[in-house]
């Protein structure tokens, strides 16, 4: 088959739907399928291909409830007159969605699409938007959801549609089947009798990371730690004139989200109340290899991000038999009931779907799971053998082939 994957961004970009898109179409092309990506245009995208898949790309930006802008009808025509015999376009809130849309009825090839779980579902600003979605979906052969029960999922079945599917996210047997260690503890001066907790994600903020510093900050385990929280920390604007000069808007931005206490560096100050000797906590931004070594080195993740659909992360900790902690976000509830990989605590949801997590409770469920071994050992175990018979990219594109075929 001639696949071609639709998605707002992809390579070199980093985030969940551009690794997602790119596991789904490696697997396709083991599979002797011929796969292309159709994504927006970068300047710093010097491939053409990557490991096999063509990178197609328009100068297009925002989306059908915000405004498009770029060469839409170009884009448009690529869909109509391209022969390929299979779309999967992931997401809407996205122009690669969203331009799509008008023109459902001329693609003469079978549609697939993946929602992403409709993060802008509550807003009044998708109001309008959301109302037509149904008329859209029916025009596609099938649907995935990665969840049973999240808003996307349940729009489907108010509105009866009949293609629905249920196929969960996972993680890469590539990277996780043999991970190649790398002693990052050592490289960082960890000692062997300190407890490390990891957190990883981008933006910091929106990742909870200010929520998992706080309940750090708060914790009482008598024996040593390390908190690693990887993300967006070496590469935060500096508040100068010759910055705002040479880039006017992302210094302004960084002003604004430092007045509010969300910018990376609000973070980084926050660690400096630490006091407490037997605490260190390390700010980073690894690579992709030093990253999956990490995960199989720490002793517990910790997860508070405001708003998720069905986060690889925590399928990656599935995949490295890292036990983890996470406020109920997305639909991680879900995946702790599938794989008995992690622990939830208790956070509040507001009406916009946002999550939020008191310290105080988040530092005490820490507590219980750092002073349990016991427990942590069942996870990890739990975990890897649940992502290794259910949650690799090979088995979710064997589904999905399955759907097409």
């Amino acid at each position: 088959m001639k696949i071609l994957l639709c998605c707002e961004h992809f390579h070199p970009s980093v985030g969940g739907v551009q690794k997602m898109m790119y596991e789904i179409g490696l697997r396709f092309i083991n599979k002797g399928h011929d796969v292309s990506v159709v994504t927006s245009f970068r300047s710093d995208r010097n491939e053409k291909t990557i490991d096999g898949i063509k990178i197609f790309s328009f100068d297009v930006n925002g989306n059908a409830a915000l405004g498009m802008r770029g060469d839409i009808l170009g884009y448009q025509q690529f869909l109509i007159n391209t022969k390929f015999d299979l779309l999967i376009v992931m997401a809407a809130q996205q122009w690669t969605f969203d331009a799509m849309l008008p023109v459902l009825d001329n693609i003469a090839y079978k549609k697939l699409h993946i929602p992403c779980g409709y993060s802008g579902f509550y807003l009044k600003k998708y109001k309008d938007y959301y109302s037509k979605m149904d008329i859209y979906l029916k025009k596609f052969d099938q649907l995935i959801y990665n969840s049973t029960n999240y808003r996307d999922v349940n729009f489907a079945r108010e509105k009866n549609l009949k293609n629905i599917n249920i196929i969960p996210a996972g993680a890469s047997e590539f990277e996780f089947l043999n991970i190649k260690r790398k002693n990052v503890k050592k490289l960082l001066g960890i000692q062997s009798e300190q407890f490390v907790y990891l957190s990883v994600g981008v933006p910091a903020f929106n990742k909870g990371h200010k929520e998992i510093l706080k309940s750090y900050l708060l914790l009482n385990v008598s024996r040593p730690s390390v908190l690693i929280l990887n993300g967006n920390y070496d590469n935060i604007t500096k508040l100068n004139f010759i910055n705002l000069l040479s880039n006017p808007k992302g210094t302004l931005k960084e002003f604004v989200m430092r007045i509010l206490g969300r910018s990376s560096y609000n973070i980084k100050k926050l660690a400096q109340k630490n006091k407490d000797s037997n605490k260190k906590i390390i700010f980073e931004n690894f690579n992709r290899e030093e990253l999956i070594s990490l995960f199989a080195e720490a002793d517990l993740f910790l997860f508070a991000s405001h708003i998720e659909y069905s986060p690889l992360v925590i399928f990656e900790c599935l995949a490295a038999g890292l036990p983890f902690l996470s406020v109920p976000v997305g639909n991680v509830d879900e995946i702790v009931k599938w794989s008995a990989g992690g622990v939830i605590c208790p956070g509040k949801k507001s009406k916009e779907g946002y999550t939020s997590v008191d310290p105080v409770v988040f530092s005490r469920e820490i507590e219980k799971l750092t002073m349990d071994s016991v427990l942590r050992k069942e996870l990890s175990i739990h975990g890897r053998q649940s992502w290794e018979n259910k949650f690799t990219w090979g088995v979710i594109v064997d589904q999905i082939e399955k759907l097409v075929i």
